[in-house]
């Protein structure tokens, strides 16, 4: 780890003349033109994954990337401006920036580290990691349809490291294996990435969590008490708990999703049942019993409908 600290904090070229002029030095021709937008020609070559350190000492100009770019604060604070807003991020936060985004950085000091870590893989986006969350959550499931009323994607999100404890490690991990490559490196650092990727898709609720509440929609409400007690939850105990009047919410639910409370109930209630049946070795059976179903060939009827197969063909192919 201190071998790290120590090698990211050296001074590069660029940095040594940025420092003695405290003026941005172009690291690529590109950047001399005006906001310039940076292709993946520029970072990979036989390789998944670029890694690099940030240039201290002077601002860097507004520029755009044609994949995903994610900012890591190794050590320090970094100010941002994203799509003309300014955001501060601290050590241990990220930054990830779909395709498009627009954002400058400020000028870094002698302890501000921030790491880019860029995906070769066009498919690698935010929307890809929310369809990975996607298939868990029915709340993401909404929001991520096409003909959900919720517009709330952007193409960037922060995630603060109280949101990504594990990720740090992990991060770190790679940080090492890409600029001291040793036997079996781009082999550690090509599965690192698919953990790395899981990580931050599991982290989004949270994060989407927070933007989600500024809104105070009542259906929002109702989607995360369905995720979260989709077992046993009913119509009445939804209402009560959220202080609605039951008609109201019954409404509510039709107009917006097209659906009924039940209905959504047991799309979530299938959604989990798929994941149970792809990742253990519980009886259907018993995974019908576990996800709130008490009525076996109701199970089996909805689950076809749903997925166009039955559990047990999902099984074998799992």
């Amino acid at each position: 780890m201190q071998l790290l600290t120590d090698f990211l904090h050296q001074e590069t070229e660029i940095e040594k003349q940025q420092k003695k002029t405290g003026s941005f030095v172009p690291d690529f021709s590109e950047m001399k033109t005006q906001a310039p937008h940076l292709t993946n020609d520029l970072f990979f070559h036989n390789r998944d994954i670029y890694i690099s350190k940030h240039n201290r000492y002077a601002p860097y100009p507004l520029h755009s990337h044609q994949f995903l770019e994610l900012n890591y604060i190794y050590s320090g604070h970094c100010q941002q401006i994203i799509n003309g807003q300014t955001y501060t991020l601290y050590q241990g936060d990220i930054l990830l920036m779909d395709v498009g985004s627009k954002h400058q950085i400020e000028c870094l000091e002698e302890e501000d580290i921030v790491i880019n870590l860029l995906f070769k893989d066009n498919n690698i986006s935010l929307q890809s990691l929310e369809e990975m969350q996607g298939n868990n959550s029915l709340l993401y499931h909404l929001l991520l349809s096409r003909h959900s009323h919720l517009e709330i994607s952007q193409n960037f999100i922060i995630l603060r490291s109280e949101e990504i404890p594990k990720v740090p490690q992990l991060l770190h991990r790679m940080i090492e294996e890409y600029f001291f490559q040793k036997d079996f490196s781009q082999e550690i650092l090509k599965h690192s990435l698919s953990i790395l990727l899981y990580e931050l898709a599991r982290s989004l609720p949270t994060a989407q969590k927070k933007l989600l509440q500024t809104r105070q929609d009542p259906f929002l409400q109702v989607l995360e008490l369905i995720d979260r007690d989709y077992r046993a939850i009913t119509l009445a105990k939804a209402a009560d708990q959220l202080k609605f009047n039951k008609n109201y919410l019954s409404n509510l639910v039709k107009e917006k999703s097209g659906q009924t409370f039940t209905e959504l109930v047991h799309q979530k209630r299938l959604m989990s049942a798929k994941l149970l049946i792809q990742s253990t070795d519980f009886s259907i059976e018993t995974i019908c019993q576990t996800v709130g179903f008490s009525n076996k060939t109701y199970f089996y009827k909805q689950f076809a409908l749903m997925y166009g197969m039955k559990p047990s063909e999902m099984r074998r192919k799992s």
